[in-house]
């Protein structure tokens, strides 16, 4: 169901970027483009490794639409509760270029679907200490706002971003220690549940 869901996603953005009939670019319609990002220090306790895949395709000069894939891996710690997850997921959305042609600053905005697995320790080190396993599904709003800069007059771009957004999720979870509560349910909610990152990818258009 997870796995239909995201190509389901996917296919939208493809449908999406259709060009209309009679319409006709000057520059190159699409990019594909692959990146990195990180947390940034306004989420205390957290570091966090992103890979981002994206298809990106222009509507007219300003517009594009795209479609996304990103795998992220975290580690939360602040000293008494650790967290470590992996989320993935499929986003889709447009972007705004204020200078038209894909190129030079944007807007941009996506909605996806996420799922992660991820691990937690409560009381580390402590003699009460106890740990558990969670599952969560969430809808993803992100925000992005950026600047596509061409190398030279390749068809190869820099895009660094700012991303600001928030999960919204539904978790189960089940406690794995101490023995006495292998299995039972618990109610713990991951500790990332919004974020502020910086990406950056290379765009290749075409």
């Amino acid at each position: 169901m997870k796995k239909s869901f995201m190509a389901v996603l996917f296919a939208a953005a493809l449908a999406a970027g259709v060009t209309a009939p009679g319409t006709i670019f000057a520059k190159p319609a699409n990019s594909v483009n692959l990146g990195i990002g990180g947390v940034m220090q306004t989420m205390p306790h957290c570091k966090a490794n992103l890979y981002i895949v994206e298809y990106e395709h222009m509507l007219d000069s300003k517009v594009s639409v795209l479609g996304r894939g990103s795998a992220l891996h975290y580690h939360f710690d602040d000293g008494k509760y650790l967290e470590d997850g992996r989320p993935r997921g499929a986003d889709i959305g447009a972007r705004y270029y204020l200078a038209g042609d894909m190129k030079g600053f944007f807007i941009g905005g996506t909605l996806g679907y996420w799922t992660a697995d991820w691990t937690f320790t409560h009381n580390k080190g402590r003699s009460n200490e106890y740990q558990g396993k969670g599952n969560t599904d969430s809808l993803r709003a992100n925000l992005d706002i950026g600047a596509r800069f061409l190398i030279g007059s390749s068809s190869v771009s820099i895009i660094p971003a700012l991303n600001i957004g928030k999960f919204i999720e539904s978790t189960a979870c089940e406690y794995t220690s101490p023995a006495s509560s292998v299995g039972i349910s618990c109610s713990q909610q991951s500790e990332v549940d919004y974020y502020l990152f910086l990406s950056v990818m290379a765009g290749i258009a075409f």
